[in-house]
């Protein structure tokens, strides 16, 4: 049984496109465990707010400089964690990128994911409104009173040149207790899947970190499972697991695979009063087909204390069978 990957967090969650398919129940054997299902109500966690929780802002270039000088990227984003995000003006255009072999780290730790097209490091922040960045730039926000809307920066490239650019940002999310409860690091503790036919319980799977950083897993799979040849990667594969998820409040996703594989995309709430989530596959935000279950796709937050849980139905149709599949991803908030 093939596995189509659409997002990479969410991947995290789940191994199947989403496809229209019968949902029938067979007695206790198709019976869905509780740990399975989210709770009724969605409620806050007890979340601190990390270090640079107030600087987090995502700057979209509206004009780079007078004109004569060519834009080195086409935004860059500042992470609550300390980390930072440039995306070049060529990048976008496709939904996954970067394993380890393809990319390169500079001295101060700066990462290049998918040939230059995007960099990823850390940042200082010197002063209000200035930030040092790993890749031996600087940004300095001209703001008088709140930083909302169209904002002249300076910008000081690896070449000591100072550019001055105009960027849109957007500082409204603040007073947004949901978002500020989701968008932080979070570091995945574990993920669970069970698997069903219309017609049967295949098995069931659950994977962690050990204390050296290596993917366990805990698979069963059941006689019928086994009797029309389902295995273990079927249930869960270790290189799908995410071990880190950053989510900006300037609604950006960044996932960590364990391969060494880097995946960004875009989030919003659905319907933020019940916690429902939807992330959409990077290269698809903006368009006018969302309608599309290749475009995004909805999942149930939960917090508890210091923890958040993502939980995820799909569906699935291949060879013959009628899959369904309930995963529960469980994160704590830290880098």
């Amino acid at each position: 049984m093939k596995k189509n990957l659409i997002y990479s967090f969410i991947i995290a969650i789940a191994s199947f496109v989403f496809m229209a398919c019968s949902n029938d129940d067979d007695g206790n054997q198709m019976r869905i465990p509780d740990s399975a299902k989210p709770s009724a109500k969605f409620t806050f966690g007890n979340f601190e707010n990390e270090q640079y929780a107030n600087d987090a802002v995502k700057m979209d270039v509206t004009k780079w400089g007078d004109g004569a000088v060519a834009p080195e990227f086409k935004s860059i984003e500042l992470f609550a964690d300390g980390h930072f995000l440039i995306t070049k003006n060529n990048a976008g255009n496709k939904p996954k990128f970067s394993r380890v072999a393809t990319r390169a780290t500079d001295i101060n730790g700066s990462v290049d994911f998918d040939n230059g097209l995007y960099i990823y490091g850390k940042f200082t922040h010197e002063k209000d409104g200035v930030y040092k960045l790993s890749n031996g730039t600087k940004i300095k926000i001209n703001k008088n009173g709140d930083v909302v809307g169209v904002v002249t920066v300076t910008y000081t490239n690896f070449n000591g040149v100072d550019i001055t650019i105009m960027v849109n940002v957007d500082f409204n999310y603040k007073t947004d207790e949901a978002v500020r409860q989701l968008c932080r690091s979070w570091r995945m503790d574990s993920q669970e899947a069970w698997l069903y036919t219309d017609k049967a319980y295949i098995g069931y799977g659950k994977q962690w970190l050990d204390n050296f950083f290596k993917v366990k897993q805990d698979i069963i799979i059941t006689p019928e499972g086994k009797q029309w040849g389902f295995d273990e990667d079927d249930i869960l594969d270790d290189d799908d697991y995410c071990r880190r998820v950053i989510f900006s409040p300037c609604g950006t996703f960044m996932c960590f695979y364990m391969d060494g594989e880097v995946e960004i995309g875009r989030w919003e709430w659905k319907d933020k009063q019940n916690g429902i989530l939807r992330c959409y596959e990077p290269f698809e935000f903006g368009d006018d087909d969302f309608d599309d279950d290749d475009d995004y796709m909805d999942m149930t937050v939960r917090f508890d204390g210091k923890q958040m849980r993502m939980y995820n139905e799909y569906m699935d149709e291949e060879d013959g069978f009628n899959y369904k599949v309930y995963s529960v991803s469980t994160f704590s908030a830290r880098y």
